[in-house]
């Protein structure tokens, strides 16, 4: 990867530059694992066509640095070990582990906590356990809210739109064309408004796929306080996002 050096005040600010295919048009900011900055540009973009654009707007990069490391500090990367807290629903929950002697493992949710029994404790068989238990109440709630939802929504007619759940790191949702509705199982740590939310919009993309009037219109029918879901979504994205 190419990088680069921009200058902001009485500090400097080295980055990083990954071309990407997929971006056709804008420089995107992001951060690394180490916490410096990462640029994803254009593929044909020019070094000096990157750099002159952040030095143009070195103020904003720099007030992005500082946001993005204060949400990193806010969302330690969790180790899976006993005694850790995890969300679910939007409740912190403490993970409990206990050693089982049979070799099948069992996840359970109780008023207080994730509590997992198995043979292996390791830190990625921990992940892994949790992981498909999250995938398992998505696929439960999921299922039980859209019902709900699309029974309140008179353009949804015959059997409910079948649902896909996929692990992703910058969306909550995505309405196909083809009707095809497909949830983040990351969802199931934010509060279950939050998920409400979700659902009613990508049912609404049924009928409008854009994000016009007529689709926040319906929204609005559909789930009357959305604004105050969407923008708590936004505010904790990088908390629930996060692995």
């Amino acid at each position: 990867m190419k990088s680069g050096v921009l200058e902001h005040d009485d500090q400097l600010i080295p980055y990083q530059v990954q071309h990407k295919r997929s971006v056709t048009r804008r420089i995107h900011l992001r951060t690394a694992q180490d916490g410096s900055l990462l640029i994803i540009a254009p593929r044909r973009m020019s070094q000096r066509v990157i750099q002159d654009a952040l030095q143009e707007r070195v103020h904003k990069v720099a007030r992005f640095l500082v946001d993005a490391r204060e949400k990193r500090m806010e969302t330690p990367q969790p180790r899976y070990v006993a005694g850790e807290q995890h969300l679910f629903m939007g409740d912190l929950r403490l993970l409990e582990i206990t050693f089982a002697t049979a070799r099948s493992s069992h996840v359970e949710l109780t008023p207080t906590a994730i509590r997992i029994s198995t043979n292996e404790a390791s830190p990625g068989r921990i992940k892994s356990l949790l992981e498909k238990w999250y995938r398992a109440r998505a696929a439960e709630h999921f299922s039980e809210r859209m019902d709900l939802y699309a029974e309140k929504a008179p353009w949804v007619t015959g059997e409910r739109p079948p649902i896909r759940l996929r692990k992703m790191k910058r969306t909550w949702g995505n309405c196909s064309a083809k009707g095809n509705i497909t949830l983040n199982t990351r969802l199931m740590k934010a509060p279950p408004d939050c998920i409400d939310y979700v659902i009613a919009h990508e049912l609404c993309h049924l009928q409008e796929m854009n994000h016009g009037r007529a689709f926040y219109s319906l929204q609005s029918e559909l789930f009357p306080d959305w604004r105050s879901a969407r923008s708590h979504l936004r505010a904790k994205a990088h908390v629930y996002l996060a692995d």
